[in-house]
This record gives structure tokens, C-alpha cells and sequence, in this order.
């Protein structure tokens, strides 16, 4: 099959770009993005769309950044294509918001399309239109897979994907070499970016070392890994919709509090993972960093006693509450109340250490679920080995706590009991001793371990 029918077939079946549709191209001056531009002009002649390029300079790479801008205006010249370029320093973008030079060069390229996308004003779908290839596809598969992906991971890249599929990738079945050999058969010319050839980044080793050894195992293990990467993405899209339907029954929202119903963990374990991972999602609103770690950490609450509570990514806690779990968002940086991260380890007579801001509780002597909160009427601390009692107030004053400061300090509590005066005390009920079974560690987050 010629790379024009692989790639119409490609637009075809994944229903890419519709009648009265506006399309726009990110154009870098490469192979990859000046062959995409071709063939969607050659499309243009059996399917009526309008097509837009946009091409960004990162200005990382000095005048070879130049030289691809000019490049990409003069290809939309000679192919009557609307040409629009912007300008990001991506350099300093990425050091003022400390993020990757690749991870701020994702944002600006996205922020330049949504910009197009929002200046086009007339009525039809709009979408924008990828370069990725074959060969993206495989480096992209093998970089997830060895960092532990899930099918999610090893599904690659989609030929459709993002809101309202807004993101299109009519190259994806095609080879790198068979876009360099359609180019050099229409006598179209591309600028190289020199540095795809520096190996110091981990998918150009991948590209220039592990996949040409591959390839002398088998020459087709590029498509061979494409092939199994839809196979994955199809096995993902139907985890998604199972979780859809566990996500109907087990999950309850009320407020800012997911309750993951204890019969949930009656299912497959796969899909307790899929579901948690979708309810922390939910909860966070999206943010990145959920990790397996997590989903685990939740898991094994289920298993655990009530009032089993654990610290989440993104601000948000687990909390073990009869069977059920309950996963909601801290608000401290609203009430002034200090952030707490805990775990839980089993006892080993290691020694424990006297520290103002990390304190070890006998986690077995905690009855109810556990809460960050400001003082409230009828709170107490037990303040000897006999189990006196003091009433939270009396202790303050004795400790000459100012009248004011007293509603501001943050406390972890067991339902009236104080386990843990942040800054102060903790209670004389909840020491480790030589009974403690299992310890509970709690930390001030963002302050050292050792203070």
C-alpha cells in the first residue's frame, strides 16, 4: 500500500476529519510534520476541510530555530496553506515555572494551538493535527514499558485522542523511512533538528540503539509493536468502560468526599486498581503524579480497621470507615491548619526519637477516624501513665499559650482525644511501648524529619 492510501485509509476508518472541518497542523519544518502537511493538501481533494499550520519557535536553538521558522513559512507559501508563528522562551519559562525544557515546550505548543483554534470563528469541528509516526509510536511504548506502565503505558499513542478527539495522527501507521522516501519521491526538501541525534536523551537512545537491534531480530518489529500497542489501547478501552459501570455502583460523592463502598473489593483486583485510580483522579481534578504507590496505599486500607487513614498525593487522604474508604481533599492552607502525612510500619523495639514536628503513636490504641482539625469544646489529653485526664484548655493555659493563638493550632484528634498537639504534646494514651504492635507516623509536611 502507497503512503498516500495508508494514510487516507488511516483519516477513513478512525473517522478523522469531517465534512466542513478546519485542521490545523503543527508544522516544526521536519520530515514528519512537512510530509503531514503534504498529504493533508493531497486529502483536501477528496474531502472538503480547511487546513491551517502553526509552527512554535522555543528559542532553545538559536539559529537553527531561525532556519526551521523560515523553512515552514516558505512550505505553507509554495502549498497556499495559512501560516502563523509563535514565539516562546521556552528556557526561561521552564526555569521560572521549574519544569523540563520538553515538558515546557508541550505547554507552549499547546497554548499556540488552542490560541488558532480560538481566532477561527466560523461554525465545523476543529482539530489539530499531529506528526507522530510508526517509529514515535514503538519509542514511545518501550520508554513506558520500562518505567512500569499498565496497559494505559503500553497502548502508545492514539491515532484520536484528547477532548471531543480534538488531537488527530494520520501518520501513525507509517514508517520514519517510508515518510523520507515519499518526500524525496514528490521532491520536497525538510530541515533536521540536530538535536535528534544527541543521545543523552533517553527516547533518542532508544531510537538510535535499542530499536536497531530489534530490527536486526526482526525487521518488522516496528509494526509488530504498533500492532500489539492497539491491541493494548483496545484492552484499555474496555477497562475504562468496566470501570464506568463499578464507578456507578460502588462510588457515592457527597461534597468533596468519594466513598469507595466496601463491596468493591469483592472484584477483580485489577479493577479495584482502575477504579481507585478513577475516583483519585476525580478528586484531585485531574492533576498528574497518581502513581501505583497510592493506588496500593488505598487498597490495603480496605483490609485495614476503621479509622485507618493515609496520606495521598495532590492533598488528599484515604480514611478506612467500617469497611468502606473515604477519599477527600485537605483544605489546610484555607483554615491555616498544618498539612499531615502519616504511615504505618510494624513495631520492631526500634528506638524512637524525640522530635518537634515527627511524632510515633501505638497505632492499635486509635478508635475512631482520625482528624486534622482547630480546638473544639470537650477535647482533651491524657497527661500521665495513669490515665489522668486535662482538658485541652487547662493544658494551653498552662503551657501560656496565648488566648488568640489557642483556635489556630492544628490538632490530630481521636474523636474528644487529642492524640497530638502539633508544635506540643502528645498524649500519654497513644505513647509506643513495649505492647505497640504497630506504629502510626505522623509529619508535618514540608518540614525535615529531624526537627
Amino acid at each position: 500500500m502507497r503512503t498516500e492510501e495508508k494514510v487516507f485509509f488511516c483519516i477513513e476508518k478512525y473517522q478523522m476529519i469531517p465534512k466542513n472541518s478546519h485542521v490545523i497542523v503543527g508544522l516544526s519544518g521536519g520530515a514528519d510534520s512537512v510530509c503531514l502537511l503534504k498529504l493533508l493538501k493531497e486529502y483536501k481533494k477528496q474531502q472538503e476541510f480547511q487546513l491551517y499550520a502553526v509552527h512554535v519557535n522555543h528559542h532553545i536553538r538559536g539559529e537553527e530555530a531561525v532556519r526551521d521558522e523560515e523553512f515552514s513559512k516558505a512550505v505553507c507559501k509554495k502549498l497556499e496553506v495559512p501560516f502563523t508563528v509563535f514565539h516562546y522562551d521556552v528556557p526561561q519559562i521552564a526555569k521560572e515555572e521549574k519544569l523540563s525544557l520538553e515538558e515546557a515546550g508541550r505547554n507552549v505548543r499547546r497554548e499556540a494551538f488552542e490560541k488558532v483554534m480560538k481566532n477561527i470563528k466560523v461554525s465545523g469541528r476543529k482539530m489539530i493535527a499531529l506528526a507522530h509516526h510508526e517509529n514515535d509510536n514503538a519509542e514511545t511504548v518501550l520508554h513506558n514499558l520500562m518505567r512500569g506502565s499498565g496497559a494505559a503505558g503500553l497502548g502508545g499513542i492514539r491515532p484520536v485522542s484528547g477532548e471531543k478527539d480534538s488531537y488527530i495522527r494520520p501518520l501513525l501507521f507509517v514508517k520514519r523511512a517510508e515518510i523520507e522516501k515519499y518526500l524525496k519521491g514528490q521532491g520536497i526538501s525538510w530541515v533536521t533538528d540536530s538535536t535528534n541525534e544527541e543521545t543523552e536523551y533517553t527516547r533518542n537512545k532508544i531510537r538510535h540503539q535499542i530499536i536497531p537491534v530489534m530490527e536486526e531480530i526482526n525487521p518488522q518489529a516496528v509494526s509488530c509493536i504498533g500492532r500489539a500497542a492497539e491491541n493494548m489501547w483496545k484492552i484499555e478501552e474496555y477497562l475504562q468502560e468496566q470501570t464506568d459501570i463499578l464507578y456507578r455502583k460502588y462510588v457515592k460523592k457527597t461534597g468533596d468526599t468519594f466513598c469507595i463502598a466496601k463491596e468493591c473489593f469483592s472484584e477483580k483486583e485489577i479493577m479495584q486498581s482502575y477504579l481507585i485510580m478513577r475516583v483519585l483522579e476525580q478528586a484531585s481534578k485531574g492533576k498528574k503524579n497518581i502513581t501505583a504507590t497510592h493506588i496500593e496505599a488505598v487498597r490495603r486500607l480496605f483490609k485495614g480497621r476503621t479509622g485507618a487513614s493515609v496520606s495521598l498525593a495532590w492533598g488528599l487522604t484515604a480514611n478506612q470507615v467500617y469497611g468502606d474508604v473515604h477519599i477527600q481533599s485537605r483544605k489546610e492552607e484555607e483554615n491555616g491548619i498544618y498539612t499531615l502525612e502519616w504511615e504505618t510500619f510494624p513495631y520492631e523495639k526500634q528506638q524512637i526519637p524525640e522530635k518537634t514536628y515527627t511524632k510515633w503513636f501505638d497505632y492499635d490504641k486509635i478508635r475512631n477516624s482520625l482528624s486534622v482539625r482547630h480546638r473544639l469544646q470537650g477535647d482533651y489529653l491524657v497527661v500521665n501513665q495513669e490515665g489522668g485526664r486535662k482538658k485541652l484548655k487547662d493544658y494551653l493555659i498552662d503551657c501560656k499559650i496565648p488566648r488568640q493563638e489557642r483556635d489556630k493550632l492544628t490538632l490530630l484528634t481521636d474523636g474528644s482525644h487529642i492524640l497530638w498537639v502539633v508544635g506540643y504534646r502528645i498524649s500519654e494514651h497513644y505513647k509506643v511501648t513495649s505492647q505497640t504492635k504497630q506504629i502510626l507516623k505522623v509529619q508535618v509536611k514540608g518540614v525535615e524529619e529531624n526537627e
